[in-house]
């Protein structure tokens, strides 16, 4: 992509991709199954969840985490993914979306800055902004991804479980998934397109020196964001953000604290079963849009 251009391609807000990425998370929510519940909530339709567009990177053409068949068979993402660490994400709500929009996507230019890290070694971070935007030309979200590339390679910033001891446990919490199965890991990566082989291939994964495959960042925020819609109410966000600050493996048990901090801001944490964070964030609300 040249320097100042934008990528875009259209983005349509299905029901059965909300349906499918509420089953993957686990939540019953029927605003995000039965329109007629949703327009009675005073929606157009059924409500997307709060990190529901990452899905329209499957109609991304270009999106480098899905690998391509052909008559030689499975070919891989041209990307060099193994080297990226996704470590923060954010999102911006202008209003939250619903089924039978068409959104507009636009990929703005990379930013790229290194900086010195704490275990040695320099840490190369890569942001990317995302707009999406209604038919109308109104912005709709603006989602920030940032990945690091550490000189030391992906795997020495990663936590296996072995590496962790019990951490003293955080008080209450809502648990958003108890022993995380593969079988969910891959029902995420299905809705959302993230095809990443350290997700869902467990051969790929040890060749590469972890014990398994783990679940993508954006699935535990997604879970994260099951919590928060059943605090804090359907389609509120104004912004909902965070560092993924650890790994989540299969069987591990997740719990999300929200804590209330000034008028409409809130801390928002996930922990494992070993007490340690694996998301730490905020969320902020509005009454009204």
């Amino acid at each position: 992509m040249s320097p100042g251009r934008a990528a875009a391609f259209n983005f349509p807000v299905e029901a059965g991709a909300i349906l499918q990425f509420a089953r993957a998370i686990g939540d019953p929510n029927p605003v995000y199954v039965d329109a007629n519940h949703a327009r009675r909530r005073g929606f157009a339709d059924v409500l997307a969840p709060p990190t529901f567009v990452m899905v329209g990177d499957v109609f991304d053409p270009r999106y480098p985490r899905r690998p391509c068949l052909s008559a030689e068979g499975l070919v891989a993402p041209n990307a060099p993914l193994d080297a990226l660490l996704h470590v923060s994400q954010h999102f911006e709500y202008r209003r939250h979306v619903t089924a039978g929009e068409c959104l507009s996507v636009r990929r703005l230019p990379v930013r790229e800055w290194t900086k010195q890290g704490r275990r040695g070694g320099a840490l190369e971070f890569v942001e990317t902004i995302t707009e999406y935007v209604d038919a109308t030309g109104m912005p709709v979200i603006t989602a920030t991804w940032t990945d690091v590339r550490p000189e030391a390679g992906h795997r020495a910033m990663s936590t296996a479980p072995a590496d962790e001891s019990p951490a003293a446990p955080a008080p209450g919490g809502a648990v958003v998934v108890r022993d995380l199965s593969r079988t969910q890991l891959v029902m995420y990566v299905g809705v959302a397109g993230d095809f990443h082989p350290l997700h869902h291939d467990d051969a790929y994964a040890r060749r590469h020196d972890y014990p398994g495959v783990f679940a993508p960042g954006m699935l535990t925020m997604a879970l994260t964001g099951h919590a928060v819609t059943d605090a804090l109410g359907d389609g509120t966000l104004r912004a909902f953000g965070g560092r993924l600050t650890g790994q989540v493996w299969p069987g591990d048990t997740l719990r999300t604290l929200i804590t209330a901090g000034r008028e409409q801001e809130w801390s928002v944490t996930t922990v494992n079963q070993l007490g340690h964070a694996v998301f730490d964030g905020y969320a902020t609300t509005r009454t009204h849009f």
